[in-house]
C-alpha cells in the first residue's frame, strides 16, 4: 500500500538509530518495518510493554485512556509506541531489543471477506483474501482496519502463512463493540478491510523439539489452531501437542468436529475443553472449573521440558502463567503468550 501521509524522522536517543515513519503509522509499526526490534506485546495500549519517553517533538496518542500508562507516566512525558503516531520529527528514549526484530517485517495489505463460519453462538471464523501472499508464522496476529471503526483491532490468525493470500481470524462478538458489530452485523462477502501484519514473538519455533502444550480461552483459540496446524507440518514423532481450552459455558465449547480438521490431531486424546460455569441440569461430563486450577491437577510432574503457548483473556493468561512459573517451575523462556485487552 502507498503512504500518502507526511513522513517524519524518529530518532532513538543514544542508540544512533533513526526511522522514517508516516504520521499515519504507529511508532512501533514504523520501527518494526525498518528491521529494528523494541519490546511490545498487545499492540493496543493495554500492556505497557512498548513504553517510551518523548524527549523532543510532537506525537498524537490514538487512545488517551490507555491502560498501559499510569498518571505518573504521563507526567514524565511517557507514551506507548503502539498507539502513538509522530506529528513532527521526534527524539525518543527506548531500548532496542533484538528479540523483537520481526522475522517477517509487517506490511499493510488490502483484503476482501471471502467466507464466514459460526464456531459457537458468539465466536465466528472470518476468512479474507489479499493479492499478496499471506506471510506470517503460526501464532502471530494482525491489526485489522475496518470500515467505520476508529483505530485498528488486533486479531490472531487461525491458519498458516500461504501463497494464496488467505487470512483466517476467529473473532468473538463483544456487546457494543464497533469492530465486532461491523463484522457480525454489517460485513458481507466482498467487504474490504486493511490487514497490517504480522506481529508477535509468541510464535511456533520450528527448531524446537520440545513437546507443545497449548492453553486457550475464548478467541485465544485462533493462534492455537494456527500453531497446531504448524506443528502438524513438523510431524514430531511421539510428541503430540495437547490443547486445553477454557470455555465459560457449555455453549462456548468448540466442537471436536472443527478441531478434527487439523492433520494428525486426535481430538479424543489431544483436546481437553474445561467449562467454568455449568448450569444445573446440564449434561456436561467433562472437566469443570478454571483452567489454571485444572492444570494444577492434571499436568504431569515432568512438564518442565515443554513449550507452552497461552492466549485468551488477560486474567486467564496471568493465572496460568503464575501457576506454571511459581508452582510448576517452568522456565520463563518456555512460555509464549500475547494478552489482548
Amino acid at each position: 500500500m502507498k503512504e500518502n501521509q507526511k513522513q517524519h524522522q524518529v530518532f532513538i536517543e543514544g542508540a544512533g538509530l533513526s526511522f522514517t515513519i508516516s504520521e499515519n503509522d504507529s511508532i512501533l509499526g514504523g520501527i518494526l518495518r525498518s528491521g529494528v526490534g523494541i519490546p511490545y506485546e498487545c499492540n493496543a495500549g493495554g500492556c505497557g510493554s512498548c513504553k517510551y519517553t518523548l524527549i523532543e517533538g510532537d506525537v498524537v496518542d490514538d487512545f488517551e485512556g490507555s491502560a498501559g500508562l499510569r498518571a505518573s507516566d504521563k507526567r514524565k512525558n511517557k507514551h506507548l509506541a503502539c498507539v502513538s503516531r509522530p506529528q513532527s520529527d521526534c527524539v525518543i528514549e527506548i531500548k532496542p531489543d533484538a528479540e523483537y526484530v520481526a522475522k517477517t517485517r509487517p506490511k499493510r495489505v488490502n483484503a476482501t471477506l471471502q467466507s464466514v463460519e459460526k464456531l459457537t453462538h458468539d465466536l465466528w471464523e472470518f476468512y479474507f483474501e489479499s493479492d499478496p501472499p499471506a506471510r506470517f508464522l503460526p501464532g502471530q496476529y494482525a491489526k485489522l482496519s475496518l470500515p467505520g471503526v476508529a483505530g485498528p483491532r488486533s486479531y490472531s490468525m487461525c491458519n498458516n502463512g500461504n501463497n494464496d493470500g488467505r487470512w483466517g481470524f476467529q473473532i468473538k462478538r463483544t456487546e457494543g463493540g464497533s469492530a465486532s458489530s461491523f463484522l457480525f452485523d454489517n460485513a458481507v462477502l466482498g467487504s474490504r478491510i486493511t490487514i497490517d501484519a504480522p506481529y508477535s514473538i509468541a510464535h511456533l519455533n520450528e527448531q524446537s523439539e520440545r513437546p507443545l502444550i497449548c492453553i486457550a480461552g475464548g478467541s485465544g483459540l485462533a493462534p492455537m489452531v494456527s500453531i497446531l496446524h504448524g506443528a502438524a507440518k513438523m510431524a514430531l514423532e511421539g510428541k503430540r501437542p495437547i490443547l486445553y481450552y477454557g470455555a465459560r459455558t457449555v455453549d462456548d465449547v468448540i466442537s471436536k468436529e472443527y478441531l478434527d480438521r487439523i492433520p494428525h490431531f486426535d481430538v479424543e486424546k489431544q483436546y481437553i475443553p474445561i467449562v467454568s460455569e455449568v448450569e444445573p441440569g446440564n449434561s456436561w461430563s467433562g472437566p469443570t472449573g478454571m483452567v489454571h486450577e485444572y492444570l494444577a491437577e492434571s499436568l504431569d510432574d515432568d512438564c518442565q521440558d515443554c513449550d507452552y503457548f497461552i492466549a485468551g483473556p488477560p486474567p486467564m493468561v496471568d493465572a496460568v502463567r503464575r501457576h506454571l512459573i511459581l508452582e510448576r517451575k517452568i522456565p520463563v523462556e518456555h512460555l509464549h503468550y500475547d494478552r489482548f485487552y
